[in-house]
């Protein structure tokens, strides 16, 4: 009895490291606004920044600068607080990816977001940088 328990252990962690952690392996890696030092690698180009939103108040993050020729904007979407509390904040997911191209020489570059209403770009707003390290790793 203790053998076969022992034998299905090793198997159900088998299983596990041959299908499931893959899968999570190829998971963009997600930064928060506590992490602006993003390190992208040739294996994983695509990164997430998480920046806490209120879009109730006309706020949101607006994409300020970055390089065109490395990096390119994929989606932004805004994600709603698990719980339904009038008012609260919830956070905006920016994906992004490095272009081929950037991987030649290691380098960096900067995303600077602007925390502002659309309609009020010009006044002076909350600002979010974040270093983009590229590696050929």
């Amino acid at each position: 009895m203790y053998r076969q328990s022992i034998k299905l252990i090793i198997q159900i962690t088998s299983l596990f490291f041959l299908f499931i952690l893959p899968a999570y392996a190829d998971q963009p890696v997600i930064y928060d606004q506590s992490k602006t030092a993003i390190i992208v690698t040739k294996k994983k180009p695509i990164f997430i920044i998480k920046m806490i939103s209120n879009p109730t108040t006309g706020y949101t993050w607006l994409l300020r600068d970055y390089d065109k020729t490395l990096i390119i904007p994929v989606k932004q979407q805004y994600v709603a607080p698990s719980k339904n509390l009038v008012g609260a904040p919830g956070y905006e997911l920016w994906t992004f990816r490095v272009k081929d191209t950037a991987f030649v020489v290691p380098q960096r570059t900067t995303i600077e977001f602007i925390y502002a209403r659309p309609w009020e770009q010009d006044k002076e707003a909350d600002k979010s940088q974040y270093v983009i390290t590229i590696n050929d790793d």
